[in-house]
C-alpha cells in the first residue's frame, strides 16, 4: 500500500478532515460523500483537483473501495456508519462522541473484532501539546501521585435546529422568523455529559488509566434555545487507580468557548486554560511562596501549522491514522480504548436520570486493562519547555 486511499462521510465537520487528508503526503483523497449540496459544494471545489470525486450516499462512497474512512456524520449514526465501512473492508477513524448507546459499543466491538479492521476514535483533544509534557511530569514524578483531575467543556451551541437545505439555526431565531420546516440535530437532546471524550480521553491518557464507576447530576433545563436537555450536567468518576476526575460540561450557558484541565498531585499541580493558551505548574521543586510557574505551551505541536483545525491537533489526528495503517502499528485509540472514552458518558447520564446513584462502568475489554499505548504513537519530549514566572 503505498498510500492510504481515504474517503470522507459528513462534509461538515468533515471538512476538516479533507483539507487535512489532502495535505498528508502519505495519503490520497478518492471520495467524500453527503447527501446535503450545501456541504458537497465546497468539497467538489477542493477534491476535483486531486482527482477525487463527490457523492450523495455512502454506498457510492464505499462503492469506490477506499482503504479507510472517516465518519463524520450525525453523532447518533457513527456507529452504525463505521460498521457499515468495517463490513465493506475498510479501516474507521470515526467522529466523536463514537457511540450514543451501550449497545451501540457492544456492536462496535463485536464487528471490530470479526472483520480484522483497524477502528480509531477521532478525539482530536488528546493530541494537544501540553498533554505531551503533563504525561511525561507524572512518569517523573514531579507532581506527586495524581489524587485528583478534572476537565470542563465549556461550548455554547443554541443552534439546535436544522433547515432543509442543511444550514443551522435556532429555535428563538426560528420563531421569530415563522420557520415551521426546520427539525431538531442530532445534538439537540443529547445528554450534554455524554459529549466528555474531549475532557475525559486525555486525563485517561495522562494517568494511564480508566473509570470503574460514577456519580453524576443534571443541571436545570432553563435554556430557551435548548430546551431537549439539561443546561449541563457534572460527573464525578473513580479510576481503577483511585483517581478522583470531575468532568463538567455544558452546551448551553453563553459564554466564550473553552476547555479547562488541571490535575491535583500530593507533590504539585498543573493546569491549561485554553483561552489562557499556557500551562500553570507548580511542581515539587517550588517553593509556595514563588506562586505558579508559567510554561507557554500552546495546542499545537511544535512544527504543526495550528490553522489545520483545532490548534493543529486535527492535522495530528489525521497523521498519526493514517501512518498507523501503512506502518501497520496499533491505533492510537483503539476501539477499547474509544469504549473507555464513551461509554463513561453514558453510564454518567445513567447516574443522572436516577439522581445521582453511583454506578459501576463495566469493563468490555477480552482482556484487563494494562496499560495506554497512546504514547508509543505520541512520543514525549526529551526536553523541558521554556518556563517564565507568572
Amino acid at each position: 500500500m503505498e498510500k492510504l486511499k481515504v474517503g470522507i462521510l459528513g462534509l461538515r465537520r468533515g471538512m476538516a478532515h479533507l483539507r487535512n487528508f489532502l495535505a498528508i503526503e502519505e495519503a490520497v483523497v478518492i471520495g467524500a460523500a453527503d447527501r446535503l449540496p450545501l456541504y458537497r459544494e465546497p468539497a467538489e471545489a477542493l477534491l476535483k483537483p486531486a482527482g477525487g470525486k463527490v457523492v450523495a450516499e455512502f454506498e457510492e462512497l464505499l462503492a469506490m473501495r477506499p482503504d479507510a474512512v472517516v465518519i463524520a456524520s450525525n453523532g447518533k449514526r457513527q456507529v452504525e456508519h463505521a460498521c457499515q465501512a468495517l463490513e465493506a473492508g475498510c479501516h474507521v477513524l470515526s467522529e466523536v462522541p463514537g457511540a450514543d448507546t451501550f449497545e451501540e459499543l457492544i456492536r462496535l466491538r463485536d464487528t471490530v473484532e470479526r472483520t480484522g479492521r483497524v477502528y480509531m476514535l477521532g478525539e482530536n483533544s488528546c493530541f494537544l501539546d501540553f498533554l505531551r509534557y503533563w504525561r511525561k511530569w507524572v512518569v517523573d514524578d514531579r507532581l506527586g501521585p495524581i489524587s485528583l483531575a478534572e476537565a470542563e467543556y465549556l461550548h455554547y451551541l443554541p443552534e439546535t435546529l436544522s433547515a432543509p437545505d442543511g444550514t443551522r439555526i435556532s429555535p428563538s431565531r426560528a420563531r421569530a422568523l415563522g420557520r415551521t420546516d426546520c427539525r431538531p440535530i442530532w445534538r439537540a437532546d443529547q445528554p450534554p455529559i455524554q459529549y466528555l471524550t474531549h475532557d475525559l480521553g486525555p486525563l485517561l491518557e495522562v494517568l494511564d488509566d480508566r473509570c470503574v464507576s460514577v456519580t453524576c447530576r443534571s443541571a436545570p433545563w432553563r435554556s430557551q434555545d435548548c430546551p431537549l436537555r439539561s443546561d449541563g450536567q457534572i460527573a464525578l468518576f473513580e479510576t481503577a487507580k483511585g483517581t478522583l476526575i470531575k468532568i463538567l460540561i455544558t452546551l448551553n450557558t453563553r459564554r466564550p468557548s473553552e476547555h479547562r484541565y488541571r490535575l491535583f498531585g500530593t507533590e504539585g499541580s498543573a493546569e491549561w486554560f485554553s483561552y489562557e493558551g499556557y500551562c500553570r505548574r507548580f511542581d515539587r521543586d517550588r517553593q509556595e511562596s514563588q506562586g505558579w510557574e508559567r510554561v507557554p505551551i500552546g495546542a499545537a505541536a511544535r512544527g504543526t501549522d495550528a490553522s489545520t483545525g483545532h490548534g493543529g491537533t486535527d492535522f495530528q489526528l489525521a497523521r498519526h491514522f493514517t501512518r498507523a495503517l501503512l506502518e501497520g502499528r496499533p491505533a492510537p485509540i483503539d476501539v477499547y480504548r474509544a469504549i473507555e472514552f464513551c461509554l463513561p458518558g453514558i453510564i454518567a447520564n445513567r447516574s443522572a436520570e436516577m439522581g445521582g446513584v453511583p454506578l459501576p462502568i463495566p469493563d468490555l475489554r477480552r482482556v484487563p486493562y494494562s496499560g495506554t499505548r497512546f504514547w508509543e504513537a505520541v512520543s514525549l519530549p526529551e526536553e523541558e519547555p521554556p518556563s517564565e514566572e507568572s
